[in-house]
């Protein structure tokens, strides 16, 4: 199978500091892929290389056979990537449906069609009922529900995924891990998860990519992640290391 996305040796540098160093992975359609690392790793450097906020000093992003390395964010959109963020950007001024309407927007100019599919996606994700409401009257939970359904709503291929769950409750959580899980299964969609919640990222993952100082130093099936000495000094800690 082809990959979906190719990451070819990404490098990103802010003056002396390096936030990727020679970083490679692959993301295959379908394929829930888990990207963690402890703070400062690298992690959100890399969404934004990808998705086009930045762009990499060195190596090649590659999207469906496209090159994606030097294109801005509003065409990478439009091929088929979309993104959350690790700090909540709602439009807050903005009703619930305007923000998803403005997703949509990212496809289509007409107004109705674009309201259908906002109306159709608050629904998916938990939002029926908020159309109304200002973004900025919303919960914690809520409003990263409403960047996941601004971001479907630019009917992606790949949807990025930077610590949609922090901050929540476990109720929440468990609900949020449930949406990611409906979202791989009713719309088909490759996602890579950034988060910190190691008992939620493991489980929802086929794949784990562990980045380290702007390095990956580990990659695999989350089994043998939590078996690694790499990443259990760099990362998880001993209680993760313990029960092997």
């Amino acid at each position: 199978m082809t990959a979906l996305l190719e990451v070819d040796g990404c490098t990103k540098r802010f003056g002396g500091l390096v936030a990727n160093h020679d970083v490679t992975l692959a993301i295959e359609p379908g394929e829930i892929v888990g990207l963690i690392g402890p703070n400062g790793a690298g992690k959100t450097t890399l969404f934004n290389c990808i998705s086009g906020r930045l762009h990499a000093d060195e190596g090649r992003i590659r999207f469906a056979g496209a090159d994606i390395t030097r294109l801005g964010a509003d065409r990478i959109c439009h091929l088929g990537v979309a993104r959350t963020w690790q700090i909540v950007r709602a439009f807050g001024r903005m009703t619930v449906l305007d923000n998803v309407m403005c997703g949509a927007f990212g496809r289509t100019n007409r107004t109705s069609e674009a309201r259908v599919r906002a109306r159709r996606l608050l629904d998916f994700t938990g939002l029926a009922g908020h159309e109304p409401v200002l973004a900025a009257n919303l919960t914690l939970a809520d409003k990263k529900r409403l960047e996941i359904a601004r971001a479907l709503a630019t009917q992606p291929r790949l949807l990025l995924l930077d610590e949609a769950m922090s901050g929540l409750t476990p109720l929440e959580t468990a609900a949020a891990v449930d949406l990611v899980r409906r979202i791989h299964a009713e719309l088909g969609l490759a996602i890579c998860v950034v988060e910190h919640v190691m008992e939620v990222v493991m489980p929802l993952s086929h794949r784990v990519v562990v980045l380290d100082h702007g390095e990956k130093i580990a990659e695999g099936e989350p089994r043998d992640i939590v078996r690694n000495e790499l990443v259990i000094r760099a990362y998880l800690g001993d209680r993760y290391g313990a029960g092997r």
